[in-house]
């Protein structure tokens, strides 16, 4: 089977958790405000943090967008320099917002999307709606390709930040359903994902080797491709707080996915290198991520 065929396969109650990933968060409010930024860039509707806009009385630079919705506790530790008060931050800010940053640091969704209904249990709620925010803009004339890049890099830097936990859960699972003996000689993995390339390539030279039957060998691939299949069913039968992880880095899946494709949509003359860095639009899996040597089967 290839890879490909494998991958396309998918195109906490968490408490404080999810809001304190002090790692995720300063990607994280850089990602909404590129959205909020395309917002403003198209004159569509506002949605994003609508209020920071009443509170400073114009479109708000990326230090104003931090604090407005930082909490307390985050605020006061936050420490911007005139790098800050930009409406094209990189990720140098996040130096700044991740400097001192206390375990309790929050951001407010009530601010963030005020016109919904969202909180701890229900946070890929968050990233669906500010995809909708995007699409929405990106339906409209005048969205930078230079934002649309940023929002998605800042996506993907948040998804590789929540995606250890999500991992771990999933390589459990993996396990009770292969059998450990059987995973650990079989899958390989990264820190963060399976490395079904070499998973598969190692599986192929076992049949030609004669360490395993090609009945075995077929045998043991479909166990791989049913569990990509069906791995949140056992997931589901599992503590709340791991199906909640797990949907917000499907969440971000889904963004990546569909603000690269927008780019490539939008933009279909670019070829340059920083275009050719995205991933493609197929797929982004929330599923796993191989290592940068296997992007072939």
């Amino acid at each position: 089977m290839k890879v490909v065929d494998l991958l396309l396969l998918w195109c906490s109650v968490l408490l404080n958790g999810v809001l304190a990933n002090n790692e995720a968060a300063p990607y994280e409010l850089l990602h909404y405000y590129y959205v909020y930024k395309l917002e403003w860039d198209t004159g569509v509707t506002k949605t994003i943090a609508p209020g920071c806009a009443t509170r400073y009385g114009r479109m708000c630079y990326f230090d104003e967008f931090a604090k407005y919705l930082m909490n307390s506790e985050w605020r006061a530790a936050y420490r911007p320099t005139a790098a800050d008060h930009t409406k094209t931050p990189d990720t140098g800010a996040v130096t700044r917002l991740s400097s001192g940053i206390p375990h309790s640091a929050r951001y407010q969704l009530s601010l963030l999307l005020p016109h919904i209904n969202v909180d701890a249990r229900s946070f890929p709620l968050v990233f669906e709606t500010v995809l909708n925010a995007a699409d929405t803009a990106i339906a409209a004339d005048g969205v930078s390709k230079d934002d649309l890049e940023q929002a998605v890099a800042m996506a993907q830097q948040v998804k590789a930040a929540r995606t250890p936990p999500v991992f771990e859960i999933q390589e459990a699972a993996f396990k009770a359903r292969l059998g450990e003996a059987t995973f650990d000689d079989w899958v390989q993995v990264t820190a963060n994902g399976f490395k079904w390339p070499e998973t598969l390539a190692g599986i192929d030279t076992a049949i030609q080797e004669g360490e395993l039957t090609a009945e075995e060998g077929a045998t043991l691939k479909e166990d791989i491709r049913s569990f990509s299949l069906t791995y949140e069913h056992d997931i589901l039968t599992g503590e709340v707080s791991d199906h909640n992880h797990l949907n917000i880095v499907k969440a971000l899946a889904t963004s990546i996915t569909s603000l690269t494709r927008a780019i490539e949509e939008k933009f279909p003359a670019s070829d340059d290198a920083s275009s050719r860095a995205w991933p493609s639009s197929e797929c982004e899996s929330e599923f796993s991520s191989s290592s940068s040597s296997s992007e072939s089967d």
